[in-house]
């Protein structure tokens, strides 16, 4: 890696060590659902944890089928035993460049594979943490579920905060797209600002998504997906009508249509837990769905307390209620801090 800027090399080392970490929290998480004899949540943990390698499996599929199932086997390895995210990392931060027949270059896969761990791993397993101790007395929650909780959340938020960072700062991008790519400044201390506003963002933004659906589940599942499904259905009625449903990878054929299905989806079901900058991007979800997505969610969360306060436990409220108080001005606050130190002229 020599010549490769120091802050790229420490930036990507400390993301893939923090995504394999969360990996290993959610692993001992699961033992310990099965070793309490919680098997509902065991399930609904491992089906996570072998939702996100399926999902990174097919997207390596897709990035290296026309190099031959030798290539996609080498690629599928590291996946298996969670260390894909170093692999990554080396690659991005080494500068590979694309292959003649890979679908997309280093950087993009870096961002799939990250949107996968995000939208089948670290967004359920919150989920599944945070209705585990709603649902548990005060007594029986260790520290050990509060800690893994907080590392899926700050796990999570630099996963966010790098893609974004990482795309933006990119100079092909930059000189390929000026009118999107360059809003992080150039001056150091304010890059630094603009990061770590991003990556508290999108940890106060999961939080508060999380909290909920844990909320409306204990309502009754049918609350849950009746929430998430009237606002994803929106969303792809809107992308179908524009003639904006079909994703921006040309891969043809019935693959294109099953690609076209995931990827609206996955963006999407990620921006509305972490408000993804990059996301966005008019390939994605847009600018202003990202927008409505975080201000949903932020509404959401204090209606859904009132909502729900006469059928829920005083417990899972007073949960809710702590996430309001605090995580939601913290969020406000680094979604502030994060446009005053962009540059102005992004401000739009």
């Amino acid at each position: 890696l020599e010549g490769v800027p120091w802050g790229l090399k420490a930036r990507v080392t400390v993301g893939a060590i923090t995504s394999m970490a969360d990996l290993l929290t959610d692993v001992y998480v699961t033992y310990m659902f099965w070793s309490d004899k919680k098997y509902g949540y065991f399930k609904a943990s491992l089906a996570s944890l072998a939702v996100s390698i399926g999902i990174q499996m097919f997207a390596v599929w897709i990035q290296n089928r026309k190099l031959g199932m030798a290539r996609v086997m080498r690629d599928w390895f590291p996946i298996l035993i969670g260390f894909k995210p170093a692999v990554d990392a080396y690659r991005v931060a080494k500068g590979e460049k694309q292959e003649a027949g890979q679908s997309f270059d280093a950087l993009q896969e870096m961002a799939f594979m990250k949107g996968a761990e995000m939208f089948a791993e670290a967004i359920p397993g919150v989920i599944i943490q945070l209705m585990a101790i709603a649902t548990s007395d005060k007594d029986d929650v260790g520290t050990s579920a509060w800690l893994s909780v907080a590392v899926s959340a700050i796990t999570t938020g630099f996963a966010s905060a790098t893609i974004s960072y990482d795309w933006d700062t990119d100079p092909g991008w930059r000189k390929r797209e000026p009118n999107f790519y360059g809003y992080i400044p150039a001056e150091a201390s304010k890059r630094t600002v603009v990061f770590v506003s991003m990556l508290l963002l999108s940890a106060g933004m999961l939080l508060i998504r999380c909290t909920t659906i844990v909320l409306l589940g204990l309502m009754g599942g049918s609350w849950a997906f009746l929430y998430i499904g009237a606002d994803l259905g929106l969303y792809l009625l809107v992308k179908i009508l524009r003639g904006d449903f079909w994703y921006w990878i040309p891969l043809g054929g019935n693959l294109e249509i099953l690609s076209s299905i995931l990827f609206r989806v996955i963006p999407k079901i990620i921006v509305d837990f972490t408000s993804i900058a990059q996301f966005r991007h008019p390939n994605e979800v847009g600018g202003v769905y990202w927008l409505f997505g975080l201000a949903l969610s932020m509404v959401s969360l204090p209606v859904t307390i009132y909502i729900a306060s006469p059928h829920v436990d005083e417990g899972a409220i007073d949960i809710a209620s702590f996430i309001v108080k605090y995580f939601i001005l913290i969020t406000i606050l680094c979604f502030a801090v994060f446009f005053l130190n962009i540059e102005r002229k992004y401000l739009h």
